[in-house]
């Protein structure tokens, strides 16, 4: 019996290791590491199962590997209460509309009903921006910097207020349109749509992933906040990820305590719900708050934050 539960305690401890220490691994541990909530609820479970079958040593080393990882998840649901900046508040939306296949009408309710200043899409296809077109999307967000393309590649801004495309990345798997957002207060602020190649079925994939997103621009501490939204492929979790944050962003997801809402989950095969879609925030930018929305059609949720800008 003891061996196992130490069968059992291994997973736990793997990834614990991984998170812990900023250790991506291969892709498939990266794959696991998205996993990281689950395992700290596994970890418990594991914990408890030992404790009734006494064994003490197992249960404390287990129950602190489990603990281990729900430090670093607290934040996630735990707002962080700090006063927000005075400027211009802005509403932001971004889905990933899985090759163009996402519901218009769906995405069409969220802008109206979120009352949306700037969209940020992935994966738009021709077909998908003809048919926001056909919906009447430009009475609503006028002003676009796009960049569609047949089926993943396809990238946009869509906004209230004038837009000037900009180049924020290199060359990348998948289009990132960049535009500056000519607001009506005084800061304006960039915008970059996100969408950075998925890191699993191999390690060249693992490494190209780690590559664009070390690739991501940093915040401009002298220029125009900036906000990076859209598919990361990547969790918190993630040493890469954080890795990008520690450049100067904060998660809005987290920082309004939603950082642990899934966003993604697989179809084939199926799997556990995660959270891989982010608006990231220049840390001069406040979040007022952040929302989640199925939209049907894409194997992705909506994720919505509204910002404050400094004065």
């Amino acid at each position: 019996m003891t061996f196992f539960l130490v069968l059992l305690f291994l997973p736990v401890l793997g990834v614990c290791v991984l998170r812990l220490g900023g250790f991506d691994g291969n892709w498939l541990t990266v794959a696991v590491l998205a996993l990281t909530p689950y395992f700290a609820g596994y970890g418990l479970v594991v914990a408890l199962l030992s404790l009734v079958l006494r064994r003490k040593m197992l249960t404390v080393l287990t129950l602190v590997a489990a603990l281990s990882l729900g430090v670093v998840l607290v934040p996630r649901f735990l707002p962080d209460g700090n006063a927000l900046p005075g400027g211009q508040r802005v509403r932001l939306l971004t889905v990933n509309l899985r090759l163009g296949q996402a519901s218009t009408d769906a995405l069409m309710s969220l802008v109206r009903d979120a009352r949306v200043d700037v969209l940020v899409l992935q994966e738009l296809t021709p077909g998908a921006l003809s048919g926001l077109d056909s919906a009447g999307v430009a009475q609503l967000l006028p002003y676009r910097a796009v960049q569609a393309e047949p089926g993943a590649s396809g990238s946009g801004i869509l906004a209230r207020v004038p837009l000037r495309q900009i180049v924020l990345t290199g060359d990348t798997r998948f289009e990132n349109v960049a535009a500056v957002v000519d607001l009506s207060g005084s800061t304006d602020i960039e915008v970059l749509s996100v969408h950075v190649d998925p890191p699993v079925n191999s390690d060249a994939d693992r490494k190209r992933w780690q590559s664009e997103l070390s690739a991501l621009p940093g915040p401009d501490s002298y220029g125009r906040p900036r906000v990076l939204a859209g598919d990361f492929n990547a969790t918190l979790d993630h040493g890469a990820m954080n890795a990008v944050l520690d450049r100067g962003y904060n998660d809005g997801g987290e920082v309004a305590g939603e950082g642990l809402r899934p966003t993604w989950s697989s179809r084939n095969p199926p799997g556990p719900p995660v959270t891989i879609d982010h608006v990231l925030v220049d840390r001069r930018v406040g979040v007022v708050g952040v929302s989640v929305y199925g939209v049907a059609g894409s194997d992705h949720n909506a994720v919505f934050a509204e910002l404050a800008l400094p004065r």
